[in-house]
């Protein structure tokens, strides 16, 4: 809508003017570049006198920038047809047919698999019409299929130069950045993180529009620590697509890391306002609002990701722990039952179900939640601790078997404090009767 809007505007300024200064203004966008408007102001003096051959020699050097060899020819051929005695029009024509003969030369050998010769007609082409776009494509075509990448974009871009609405330059370039952003992605899967890294970054000097390598660097940067480069990039990657809202969900992540919770609640509020039906970033935000105690908060929001995805167990498991956190663990349980059958491989989940279980008073349940997080995870200290205490059952269970969890609650260091309290109330139950 706006380029039809500003070509208006181009014919209105152009309509009132006389051949002969139409053809100037002409040349003079040619000069400069602009197709499109040297395009429209020798149409437009064509309109104006039909016959105006010098109109129709400039028009086929705006066709031959373009890569319309047809039109080239059309408008050349019409002017040695209005004026057959002009030297200058036969000579461009005979330029012309130079051209074609080299650029299907080049085709031709393209179709056998001579690149090398291919190559070489491309080039002579460029030498001698040095405003050809044409020839500079062909030749990074030819680049592409030697994988010769680096040169390939090269031309495209010397393309793209003399004629900036060269779309299929602008694609090539497009491909040669994919293709090597999706060895990225392979270094990435394979847990290549510096060889991706090297990838992401050769997009970049390729197409510096790329968002996607910008995020996968910050992605990468995230993992090794350098939360502040991380940060860099993804803006760099949201500076270049406003509305990639998984970008702001990743930022977030790294801001909240880096003690930015201000910052981290700003993004992740772009990225539900971008995409109402986030629910990851709807749980992102619950559960730093369980952090700052800000439970009622947390309570809402957490309400939101899951109406929004009620299939979503992070956001019961979030819900189960705000509840847990202010101990109404009737109200937890619900959630936390809820989180584990959509997800019953996430130990912590099991883990909180067990402690709601514990809290009230359901010992049997509370061993058998307790159990399927010591088989998710048997290194984890906490799941061990809720067994020994179902087990033990405030004296009303086995309390071999609630030491020996115990004990092996024992061996994780963070879990080491509460299971020694736990064995000793089990071992030396007087020092806590009220």
């Amino acid at each position: 809508m706006y380029k039809i809007l500003i070509q208006l505007i181009l014919f209105s300024l152009i309509a009132a003017q006389t051949p002969d200064a139409l053809l100037q203004n002409g040349q003079e966008m040619l000069d400069k570049g602009d197709l499109a408007g040297a395009q429209a102001a020798l149409e437009e003096a064509l309109q104006a006198d039909p016959t105006f051959a010098p109109a129709m020699i400039v028009l086929s050097k705006v066709h031959l920038r373009n890569g319309n060899m047809q039109k080239t020819q059309e408008y050349i051929r019409n002017a040695i047809d209005t004026d057959p005695e002009n030297k200058e029009y036969r000579d461009e024509f005979e330029r012309l047919n130079e051209i074609n003969t080299l650029m299907a030369d080049g085709q031709r050998n393209m179709q056998t698999g001579d690149l090398p010769a291919a190559y070489e007609s491309y080039r002579v082409v460029l030498e001698k019409f040095p405003f050809f776009a044409e020839a500079a494509y062909s030749m990074g075509l030819v680049r592409f299929r030697e994988q010769e990448f680096d040169a390939a974009v090269e031309n495209f871009k010397l393309a793209l130069k003399l004629n900036q609405y060269h779309e299929n330059a602008r694609t090539a370039i497009a491909n040669v950045a994919k293709n090597k952003f999706n060895e990225g992605n392979n270094s990435y899967k394979r847990r290549d993180l510096e060889g991706a890294l090297d990838a992401y970054q050769e997009v970049l000097q390729i197409d510096d529009t790329f968002y996607q390598a910008h995020y996968q660097i910050g992605v990468i940067m995230a993992k090794m620590g350098d939360r502040t480069a991380a940060i860099e990039h993804y803006r760099n990657a949201l500076d270049l697509a406003p509305t990639f809202y998984k970008g702001y969900y990743a930022m977030a992540l790294s801001q909240k890391a880096d003690g930015d919770i201000e910052g981290a609640l700003l993004s992740l509020e772009s990225a539900v306002e971008i995409h109402p039906g986030y629910d990851k970033a709807y749980v992102a935000i619950g559960d730093i609002y369980i952090e700052e105690k800000k439970f009622d908060k947390a309570v809402n929001i957490l309400n939101t990701a899951i109406q929004v995805n009620p299939q979503y167990a992070k956001g019961y498991l979030s819900l189960g722990i705000v509840y847990s956190e202010q101990e109404q663990f009737d109200l937890a349980l619900p959630n936390l039952v809820m989180a584990t059958s959509l997800d019953s491989k996430n130990y912590m989940g099991w883990y909180r179900l067990a402690v709601a279980y514990n809290a009230l008073g359901d010992c049997e349940n509370a061993k058998q939640a307790a159990r399927e997080c010591t088989d998710k995870k048997s290194g984890f200290g906490g799941g061990w601790l809720e067994l020994g205490v179902a087990e033990w059952c405030n004296g009303k269970g086995n309390k071999r078997a609630a030491e020996n969890a115990l004990e092996k609650a024992r061996n994780d260091r963070s879990w080491r404090k509460s299971a020694e309290y736990e064995l000793n109330k089990i071992r030396n139950p007087e020092k806590y009767q009220k």
